[in-house]
């Protein structure tokens, strides 16, 4: 049985997908008889219009699909430009894009593949959508099916859950299934129907989770590295492989979030799996830039993994998400294994929001994270969520208060809150002040002749107006921040401290640039080097029980006047980085 895998454009060039590779590598364990090829068309786009306007237009995901819509409607391709392009600069990036040139980039791209292959020797053809991959995916299932009408055609993916997918299945003839969840099991059961002339109707299929996470073969990435050596030699490069580790979320309790909305339940493979699967890649490959997949690395396995991968004494470079959950010591362990690059679910710096957020982490927690992260050397790459529905103005302040204590970190990103598909506030919007939650107005742009009534994208009406006027001094001071950022870590960092074991030297840059010196001996450096974890006030106490209570607590207000600790009520944390 000869079937085809396709990842459409607009993904990360430099990755392949580990959702097709995955399921090419099950479909070989489970039926050896079945011929599957994995092909990747983006990486053909690529090549056609370079590294920079593929990354300029992949950032977007209203971009990236506005250019696929525009060859698959007619007469609207002037409405889809200028969602484009306006897509692009709210995001802040620099540059413009020629549409036409784009659109006939992505149709070369599209259609080279369409005749490169023969697709009526194939009985089965399955499409991965997530990210920026819907519009592509419509006009390869459309032209597919005009070259071979008895092929079918299957897609599947995070962009195509529950009633997402079908409306899609409802809109678009060209497609004959729909797989809503994790695709290996529906997908096998499908062929194997098909293979004994059993074929369902045309439908949406369940995809059943996989419990045993430790019996799933090794991602099979071997027709992208094929794709890869065959590009021009001036065009190739060295990927990053995606890798998961677990399916779903630990926590999963994120009111804003709809990441888990095509996993059910949380599965977590052992770490000698995950050890083992990284080392069969390596060896394969020959690569050492891996990048973790998962909605949140599962702290006490990923640890033992990290530990065990720092023995293997390789100069990886991973990416991975993390919770706001882990200590000094483990993220310097992380950093030791190669962990680069993460993402923190920060989200907010306001303990009430956070609490409405349920993120069940703390401010103390979110700046303990960006804190540790930054001494380790480690890139965060975290989000500030603005715009909340219910958002009040303590909430504002709290926030602006705490962002004094964060200066001397790496800046955080601004997110206009968004309203997705399957997430706890799209689920119940009346607990959060929402009404009127209808497709948002760029699907209308999309497919003008047949909008979708169902898909991952909402707007609504609340108090949005007032919410983005609230915000305002936070967008502002989240300016400041990253100019003063950009100004101050040229000559070091901001707040750094230096030990001389009996006394220690903190530097200290404020936000008007100039540079103070501060230092601390005997007992009272003994206090600060306590306190570079959260540490409860009543441990702080005990631990140094020979000083007065009082004499202690002035001395960590003063240190917190100086911003040089984070204090609350329960807790206290030292900022400053200790450097060489």
């Amino acid at each position: 049985m000869k079937i085809a895998l396709i990842a459409p454009p607009w993904p990360f060039f430099n990755r392949p997908s580990i959702q097709i590779a995955s399921l090419k590598a099950y479909c070989k364990k489970v039926d050896p008889e079945i011929l599957c090829t994995n092909l990747h068309p983006y990486l053909r786009l690529y090549q056609r219009i370079g590294q920079e306007q593929y990354g300029l237009i992949a950032q977007s995901s209203w971009a990236s699909e506005a250019i696929g819509a525009m060859l698959i409607t007619q007469g609207y391709e002037t409405e889809q430009c200028r969602l484009a392009e306006r897509a692009i600069g709210k995001r802040g990036q620099r540059g413009r894009i020629d549409c036409a040139k784009m659109r006939d980039a992505l149709k070369w791209a599209l259609d080279s593949l369409l005749d490169e292959v023969d697709w009526e020797s194939h009985e089965c053809v399955g499409i991965t959508i997530s990210l920026n991959q819907l519009t592509s995916a419509i006009y390869l299932s459309r032209a597919i099916k005009a070259i071979s009408p008895k092929t079918q055609v299957v897609l599947g993916g995070a962009g195509v859950p529950e009633e997402v997918g079908k409306d899609i299945l409802d809109a678009f003839e060209s497609v004959d299934y729909v797989i809503s969840g994790e695709g290996e099991k529906a997908f096998l059961q499908l062929l194997k129907a098909m293979k004994a002339g059993k074929q369902p109707p045309r439908s949406i299929l369940k995809g059943d989770p996989i419990d045993a996470m430790d019996s799933l073969p090794t991602p099979d990435f071997s027709d992208y590295f094929k794709e890869i050596s065959e590009l021009p030699p001036k065009a190739r490069f060295f990927p990053i492989l995606p890798i998961e580790f677990s399916r779903g979320c630990f926590w999963g309790r994120c009111t804003f979030c709809n990441l888990n909305v095509q996993w059910k339940g949380y599965r977590k493979k052992s770490w000698q799996r995950m050890l083992m699967e990284v080392d069969d890649l390596t060896r394969r490959h020959d690569v050492l830039d891996f990048a973790f997949m998962d909605n949140a690395l599962p702290l006490g396995e990923s640890m033992e993994f990290f530990r065990a991968v720092s023995s293997l004494k390789r100069d990886y470079r991973f990416f991975a998400e993390l919770r706001a959950s882990f200590s000094r010591r483990d993220a310097f362990e992380m950093r030791r294994a190669g962990l680069k690059t993460v993402q923190v679910g920060v989200e907010a710096l306001s303990s009430s929001l956070l609490k409405r957020l349920s993120k069940g982490r703390s401010v103390m927690d979110n700046i303990a994270a960006m804190r540790h992260l930054l001494e380790a050397g480690i890139e965060l790459q975290g989000n500030l969520i603005l715009d909340f529905p219910g958002s009040t103005e303590k909430e504002v302040d709290e926030t602006l208060k705490a962002l004094e204590f964060c200066l001397p970190f790496r800046p955080l990103n601004l997110v206009s809150f968004w309203l997705g598909y399957g997430s706890p506030v799209y689920r119940k919007p009346s607990h959060f002040g929402i009404r009127l939650v209808r497709p948002h107005r760029n699907y209308r742009v999309l497919f003008p002749s047949n909008p979708l009534r169902t898909p991952m994208v909402y707007e609504y009406r609340g108090n949005c107006t007032r919410e983005r006027r609230i915000w305002r001094p936070v967008r502002k001071a989240v300016k400041a921040w990253k100019a003063f950022w950009n100004r101050a870590s040229q000559d070091g960092l901001p707040l750094s401290f230096r030990d001389g074991m009996d006394f220690l030297i903190i530097r200290q840059v404020t936000p008007t640039g100039k540079t103070f010196h501060h230092r601390l001996k005997g007992l009272s450096r003994k206090i600060f080097l306590f306190c570079l974890e959260p540490r409860p006030m009543e441990e702080v106490f005990e631990r140094f029980s020979t000083v007065s209570r009082d004499s202690i607590f002035n001395f960590l207000n003063d240190l917190k006047k100086k911003r040089l600790v984070y204090k609350n009520r329960e807790k206290v944390l030292a900022l400053p980085i200790k450097t060489d």
